[in-house]
């Protein structure tokens, strides 16, 4: 299988961080060839991250791209919840950030809203847990759409939650 190579300039996720190929080079420790990586939301240089292009961790991958998201957006009804133990709901979590699959942070966002809902409905205390990985998960998932669309955070989060609501509606 031959390996996908990005080029200087192009933005890429890189283990959920969206990030800019600022250059390819032979890295000082490995003598490998890497990618040069530098978070899109902080391009100031001050993070950088080594990536061998063999990718051989997998966890380099394209930006999602604007029919993923509208696949995405339509699918969001249908992505089921974790189901709710509180014993192991960090390591479901946990497991699910480690992947690479996009829908996976609209189940860690559904769940922990969810979760949230039942808590407040029984007059219960909000779980941190819950409130950790949501706040995770919106922010993979909104700065990966914001860098794909060109939006801001905010105006992602508004702009596919307005689109799941009508996706929805259209469902019932």
């Amino acid at each position: 299988m031959d390996q996908k190579r990005y080029k200087k300039g192009d933005l890429v996720v890189y283990c959920r961080d969206v990030c800019r190929v600022v250059r390819i080079a032979k890295s000082d420790f490995t003598g490998e060839q890497c990618y040069i990586l530098v978070p899109y939301l902080k391009p100031d240089g001050s993070v950088k991250m080594q990536v061998p292009v063999s990718n051989k961790g997998g966890h380099l991958r394209d930006l999602v791209t604007r029919q993923q998201i509208r696949e995405l957006i339509d699918n969001t009804p249908d992505i089921e919840t974790l189901v709710s133990k509180p014993a192991n709901m960090k390591s479901q979590y946990a497991t699910l950030m480690k992947g690479d699959d996009i829908e996976d942070l609209v189940r860690i966002i559904k769940t922990s809203y969810a979760r949230n809902e039942e808590r407040i409905a029984n007059h219960k205390k909000l779980a941190s847990i819950d409130d950790e990985y949501l706040q995770k998960a919106e922010r993979y998932l909104y700065d990966e759409i914001g860098a794909s669309l060109g939006m801001s955070f905010d105006e992602s989060k508004a702009y596919f939650e307005k689109e799941v609501q009508k996706a929805s509606a259209q469902k019932e």
